[in-house]
């Protein structure tokens, strides 16, 4: 089936061109758009960069919608529900896009502000927080504090770490933080900064330390402050090569976790878990959506896709809607 899809169609040029949407097979499911998050994968892609092919492509793995038709085999869903997806492909910033069943869960009949309940970012941090596996007492030092810094913020609130300390260099995310009752929230450039960052490496470092700065210097920094045989945990998506010093990771025995959803086998198991955290308020990530835009709006459309970017005007989540 032929539908109004978003693609890339040169560096930085967005247009809406025909996709040729599949139909559902055994245990796939097609849903109707109505919104889409605007990941900073998609940011990336929207220049170029880990592009599944030539321009053009369309993109988008953070949907949200309305069964639309289900292939045989399906038993959980049917025409009409409400629905958040968060696996399957990524071609979903698109009128319809076709995914497993299991890749989807239910939404309350009554759903109308789409643009809120894209969770599929809140999957992939439930995900790290299961699979990072916090022990009591533990020292989590936690470095980026935009949009999935905030989630797991939230999450961690549930956790039982002992001290938490939170590095982030924007003021704004810094005073957003403290709301979630960090032990502490410090500019690792200013000098208290840089203070505390020392203070921690002359005590043999941090039990925990996950890195969602999606770039080397907050990876660097998180690798840093890791103590021996503690748990470098990488929950960003770095687009160019890190390095690390071999020694250090040899010699001290790091567990070194690269939590992109494909670590789990199983991920698909987590969304149906995450919705259920949703429901009871551990996490609200419909209230971090600063921006959103209509996809036939070009000038909406290539606004976001800038914010998404160089994060002007407090952006923090966008998204796309249908």
């Amino acid at each position: 089936m032929l539908a109004d899809g978003v693609f890339v169609k040169d560096y930085m040029q967005l247009e809406i061109m025909k996709y040729d949407v599949p139909e559902p097979r055994f245990n796939e499911v097609m849903v109707q758009t109505k919104a889409c998050g605007l990941c900073c994968w998609d940011s990336w892609l929207y220049r170029g960069v880990n592009a599944p092919g030539p321009y053009p492509y369309v993109i988008g793995h953070e949907g949200v919608g309305v069964v639309y038709k289900v292939g045989a085999g399906v038993t959980n869903l049917k025409v009409g529900d409400k629905v958040f997806c968060a696996s399957g492909c990524n071609e979903m910033m698109c009128e319809y896009f076709t995914v497993p069943e299991d890749c989807l869960v239910k939404l309350p009949d009554d759903t109308e502000d789409w643009a809120k309940v894209v969770y599929e970012p809140n999957c992939c941090v439930v995900n790290v927080l299961y699979k990072t596996n916090i022990e009591p007492g533990d020292h989590v030092v936690l470095v980026g504090a935009g949009y999935m810094g905030t989630l797991m913020l939230m999450g961690l609130r549930a956790e039982p770490y002992g001290r938490l300390t939170v590095f982030e260099v924007r003021e704004d995310r810094r005073e957003m933080a403290k709301a979630y009752g960090p032990t502490e929230v410090l500019d690792p450039e200013s000098e208290e900064g840089k203070k505390v960052i020392a203070e921690i490496i002359a005590k043999g470092g941090a039990d925990v330390c996950i890195d969602f700065g999606a770039c080397d210097a907050s990876f660097q920094l998180a690798d840093s402050m890791t103590k021996q045989a503690g748990k470098l945990t990488i929950g960003s998506f770095h687009r160019a090569g890190v390095t690390f010093n071999g020694t250090k990771w040899h010699l001290g025995g790091l567990t070194v976790l690269n939590l992109a959803p494909m670590s789990n086998a199983h991920y698909t198991e987590i969304l149906p878990r995450t919705y259920a955290l949703i429901k009871r308020g551990v996490y609200d990530p419909g209230s971090l959506v600063t921006h959103t835009a209509y996809y036939k709006d070009a000038e909406a459309m290539k606004t976001i896709f800038e914010r998404s970017i160089d994060k002007q005007d407090n952006y923090m989540k966008g998204v796309i809607l249908f």
